[in-house]
């Protein structure tokens, strides 16, 4: 075999391990991306998994009795209702704001005016997350007030990461 066709096979074959580690690559580095397992999500209804979710914590870790328990699902089952209604005006008020903002003249005074609407029914949000709390503090005992106290935070933070990780 003369040197030339020695160099060509060298080169053919640098060619065909270059194209073979770039396609091994490939498949090693596409299946993380192009194969990754489907996340487990809830179904559409995640609030009101987590609503039963949190009862039955509440429940479970309370110790409450089942006169306490219909009160709590009482309770929870009717701050929705009473959140919905508010937000549904929120919305219409932003919308409105929108609008107005956007005009090629706006008027600044009914801007004002629907921002401190839309500042008080937040503020009505937040009472009615307040009266859940004080209508189920009230169904506990001073015992089970001190749990819920610690229980509600850790709740809370469990909540947050999961919305947190769900985002990512």
């Amino acid at each position: 075999m003369d040197i030339f066709t020695q160099k060509k096979l060298l080169f053919r074959i640098v060619i065909l391990l270059a194209v073979l580690n770039i396609f091994s690559l490939g498949i090693f580095f596409g299946k993380d991306i192009f194969h990754k397992p489907p996340q487990q999500e809830r179904p559409d209804n995640n609030k009101s998994n987590d609503n039963r979710d949190v009862l039955s914590i509440l429940e479970r870790e309370l110790k409450l009795t089942e006169k306490q328990s219909d009160e709590f699902k009482k309770i929870r089952s009717d701050f929705p209702d009473k959140e919905r209604a508010v937000r549904e005006v929120l919305n219409k008020e932003r919308d409105s704001l929108n609008e107005e903002a956007f005009k090629k003249n706006p008027d600044e005074e009914v801007i004002k005016s629907l921002a401190r609407k839309i500042a008080d029914n937040e503020y009505k949000v937040e009472l009615l997350r307040y009266e859940q709390a004080k209508e189920m503090k009230a169904v506990c005992t001073a015992e089970q007030q001190e749990k819920f106290e610690v229980l509600i935070k850790e709740i809370r933070d469990y909540l947050r990461e999961n919305k947190q990780r769900k985002k990512k």
